[in-house]
């Protein structure tokens, strides 16, 4: 992992990542308090969320065209300092401008539907092919850290200076973040149309045409069709389990708010150790691998934790799942990135960033309803069996319907038949196959 993170340009990248991330923690550790003082409304708290959801389900599919179009490093410079920009808005907060928390939220929402497909789509053009998962991981790592840096630091810049603090230091880091990606070393020009794409009349002919173009990546790969129901199991069980945590803790373990501290933090430290394990193996494990055995692994020991209700139990397997977590998610970055085209990552991962966000909503209403309604029939134990199932079936999916790559087949056949004759510095290299019809990464 340390290897791929001294490429500079891809160095660069994942600072200006964990930069922007930190700050997004400071900020979302701190607002969702603020409008609930405010307002004593926890419909306004959700308020807040879906304003944060809805635009990105609505704008990601459409914003990877303009991905593609597009010079993405340019087009994360620019959208980080529109961000900064949208997150200054909210210092009208402390006058008692609330409204202004939901247009900021939607605004975040609509500028992530371009930035986060055009760092996804940007990613392989900095490393090399047998680095994706390294890379993929490293993303998570910061993704971790961030978040375990970003949290108490909005904490307690809201206790000791308020909001205003909190809006200037989440300001500061998206301009900081935009400086770092403007240092990179320019692309060179913006993705062409790849082949078969029908010459349109219009602009906006031209836009749905591009649009479909993507779509039909979508249902002509079977792995990157796959992926897509795969995620959203994953996506639609996690943060089904979300709202029902806290019921869990407390009414099934007899815990107080401790353990939910326990809990959390023990999986976000080993999320951190799932990213450096991830990344470590990153050429000897596929994309698919992980996948399908992390997703797995992750739902059986979800239905564990839930069925075996003691505080160190669950400690230890959260400790297990925040790897597995690493594991899946990486993987599933890394195959679409694998599998798709140079031209048409934009709208890949901008279908797929839509499909995880609808997911997400669906999931948090469901787990929300089910645990209101059916957990007081029946307990919480059915629903969480559920989610769990759910994350397990993902896994199951990959490893049934998407097929090994080349590179498996031949760590295989290596392993099985030329372990003895191969030179000790190939055994376990992993190299991704090129796709003969697609540009050169």
């Amino acid at each position: 992992m340390l290897a791929v993170l001294r490429r500079r340009d891809f160095g660069l990248l994942w600072l200006a990542g964990l930069v922007s991330v930190a700050g997004d923690w400071v900020l979302a550790t701190a607002l969702p308090y603020v409008v609930y003082v405010q307002t004593g409304s926890v419909l306004a708290t959700a308020g807040m969320v879906a304003a944060e959801l809805v635009p990105s389900i609505v704008l990601s599919s459409f914003a990877g065209v303009f991905v593609d179009r597009w010079d993405r490093r340019r087009l994360l410079v620019v959208t980080n300092l529109l961000q900064a920009a949208v997150v200054a808005a909210l210092l009208l907060v402390a006058d008692g401008a609330l409204v202004v928390v939901y247009v900021v939220a939607a605004a975040q929402s609509a500028l992530a539907a371009f930035s986060q497909p055009a760092e996804s789509a940007l990613l392989p053009s900095l490393v090399g092919e047998d680095e994706l998962v390294a890379a993929n991981a490293s993303n998570v790592l910061n993704n971790r850290l961030g978040r375990l840096v970003g949290t108490p630091l909005g904490a307690v810049l809201l206790a000791t200076l308020g909001l205003e603090a909190v809006v200037v230091v989440d300001v500061l880091t998206f301009l900081l973040a935009a400086g770092l990606v403007a240092l990179m070393t320019p692309t060179a020009g913006s993705p062409d149309d790849g082949p078969g794409l029908v010459e349109a009349e219009s602009a906006l002919a031209r836009f749905w045409a591009e649009w479909l173009a993507g779509l039909r990546v979508v249902r002509q790969d079977r792995a990157i069709a796959v992926l897509f129901v795969v995620f959203g199991l994953m996506t639609f069980g996690g943060t089904m389990l979300d709202p029902l945590f806290v019921p869990w803790v407390t009414d099934v373990l007899g815990q107080g708010v401790g353990a939910v501290a326990l809990l959390t933090t023990t999986s976000s430290l080993a999320g951190i150790l799932g990213s450096l394990v991830v990344g470590g193996i990153g050429r000897r494990a596929s994309a698919r691998t992980l996948i399908g055995w992390g997703s797995l692994v992750a739902g059986l020991v979800l239905l564990l934790r839930f069925n075996l209700p003691h505080l160190w139990v669950a400690v230890a397997l959260s400790a297990v799942g925040g790897v597995t977590a690493v594991a899946s998610s990486v993987g599933v970055e890394t195959l679409a990135q694998e599998r798709t085209p140079e031209h048409l990552r934009g709208r890949v991962f901008g279908s797929l960033q839509a499909t995880v966000w609808l997911a997400s909503l669906l999931g948090a209403v469901v787990g929300g309803v089910v645990g209101e309604l059916v957990g007081e029939l029946v307990g919480l134990l059915p629903a969480l069996d559920l989610a769990s199932v759910l994350v397990g079936l993902s896994g199951v999916v990959v490893l049934a319907l998407v097929g090994p790559d080349r590179a498996e087949v031949t760590r295989a056949g290596r392993g099985s038949s030329a372990r003895c004759a191969a030179p000790r510095r190939t055994r376990g290299r992993r190299t991704v196959p090129r796709r003969p019809s697609g540009p050169r990464r």
